[in-house]
């Protein structure tokens, strides 16, 4: 009946997962989030480990959701593909002077093996491909007329007519018509 609180993402850093196959859904580009290096900009992501046996089924694809991703190129490139499925190897990147490596998500899609893989993983895990998250908003509202707008096909208002696809609308008028012949 109630559900816990969430106590919030999963912890899955970068550096822990050099060399894995990780099928990929940026969820949430986030900006500004306060760290100890200062204000940094992150992507949420939730991601199928595929090199990483699931400790309940034992079988290939671990999946971590809700993680919080900072390196800079992975947010700068994921944050355009939100939502999206994304194929990539984690890989360490060269320092720059004065700092640790870095890491990045490496395209895998090149890689047949790993396609025929993340393929395979999908079908056999249906929900990871369909889940998708809550949107950041909610959607805008539809502006609702003042005055009663004039009916169209059926009594059903021509402003709500507009908005259907032409199928829908079609399919409006000819119940409209078979009630007017009743």
């Amino acid at each position: 009946m109630f559900a816990a609180p969430s106590a919030g993402g999963e912890k899955a850093p970068m550096r822990d997962l050099v060399g894995r196959l990780l099928i990929v859904r940026p969820t949430e580009y986030v900006e500004k989030i306060a760290t100890t290096f200062g204000e940094k900009d992150a992507i949420k992501v939730d991601f199928a480990d595929l090199d990483s046996p699931d400790p309940v089924t034992g079988l290939p694809g671990v999946i971590a959701r809700d993680v919080l991703w900072f390196n800079g190129p992975t947010v700068g490139s994921l944050k355009r593909q939100l939502g999206d499925l994304v194929l990539g190897r984690v890989v360490m990147t060269p320092p720059q002077p004065g700092k640790q490596p870095g890491y990045a998500l490496a395209d895998a899609t090149g890689d047949a093996a790993a396609v025929s893989r993340a393929e395979a993983w999908i079908a056999s895990n249906p929900t990871f491909a369909r889940t998708v998250a809550a949107p950041a908003s909610p959607p805008p509202a539809v502006p609702v007329p003042a005055a009663a707008p004039a009916a169209a096909a059926g009594g059903i208002p021509e402003a709500l007519l507009a908005q259907l696809g032409p199928e829908a609308r079609a399919l409006a008028e000819q119940l409209a018509a078979q009630q007017r012949a009743q």
